[in-house]
């Protein structure tokens, strides 16, 4: 399976929210990164059927999902950032209701709730209305009308928010295990749950893609340019001036500065140390991000 887009654009009025984006995808887990303002959200929104594009095409096994209509929406899920449900439904009531307009059977989607329920901790709530669920039941919820249809390609926007650490943990290990034979594009700013996931990272700004890499080779690009300035309290403003400032932590000898500079900071104690994701998203966007 392959999911293709190519040269694609999107105007609004006389702003371009997408420049030509070109990516191809392929069974997996995908990582799409970016500041607010970058263009994730109208991807997303051109994918699953939202928005019409201005220019471009997007092609699943060589078709274009214009002209499959029904037939691809039939295998795409998508998780929306916002919760947006009938409050006065039941979970099970909800999903019911989804699983209606996706067309499918009753006795199917009976099974394919109770899968969904039972592997987001959902099922002993179901029918419990949904106005009594908290943030993060209504995030796991999201996520379950998202493969309740089982679908070929998933489209998750912020599938973690308002989700607690053990959760997190969950909800993630979950996509992983249902992404094996599926391709999944994940939208987040938590870059700690893709990490470890992702086939590959897509790196998004100002409506184009600057990088698809996976995070090994973007992260051993940064090889040799990450360091810990350990300094007092007072001198942190220096240490700061050294480089871009990643973090900054107290610790027993002092107060700890992790600087991204491609040159070591003249600065002492200084050490190299392993970059991270959350570096790589400061190298590539962190004057994007105001910081």
């Amino acid at each position: 399976m392959e999911l293709k887009i190519c040269g694609l654009k999107k105007r609004y009025g006389q702003k371009q929210a997408l420049k030509g984006v070109d990516v191809t995808m392929t069974e997996g887990i995908y990582g799409l990164l970016g500041p607010n303002g970058a263009g994730k959200s109208t991807l997303m929104n051109i994918l699953t059927g939202v928005l019409e594009q201005s220019a471009g095409e997007i092609l699943l096994d060589g078709q274009d999902i214009r002209t499959m209509g029904k037939a691809f929406r039939a295998r795409i899920g998508y998780m929306p950032q916002q919760q947006a449900f009938y409050l006065s439904f039941t979970a099970e009531q909800f999903l019911y209701y989804i699983g209606s307009l996706r067309g499918l059977d009753r006795k199917v989607t009976a099974e394919r709730i109770r899968w969904s329920l039972e592997l987001l901790g959902l099922w002993d709530v179901r029918k419990k209305r949904i106005r009594t669920y908290s943030g993060g039941m209504r995030q796991r919820l999201l996520l379950a009308q998202a493969v309740l249809a089982d679908p070929d390609i998933l489209v998750l926007d912020e599938p973690t928010a308002g989700l607690d650490p053990k959760q997190r943990i969950a909800v993630r290990n979950l996509i992983s295990e249902i992404a094996i034979h599926k391709i999944v594009l994940i939208s987040t700013h938590v870059v700690s749950d893709i990490e470890y996931v992702s086939k590959e990272l897509i790196l998004l700004s100002d409506g184009s893609v600057l990088r698809q890499s996976t995070a090994r080779e973007l992260t051993a690009e940064l090889e040799g340019q990450v360091w810990e300035v350990t300094t007092e309290g007072d001198h942190v403003s220096e240490a700061a001036s050294l480089g871009q400032v990643c973090g900054i932590a107290s610790s027993p000898a002092g107060v700890t500065v992790r600087l991204l500079s491609p040159v070591e900071p003249a600065m002492k104690p200084c050490a190299c140390v392993r970059p991270t994701l959350e570096d790589v998203y400061l190298h590539w966007f962190g004057d994007e991000a105001g910081l």
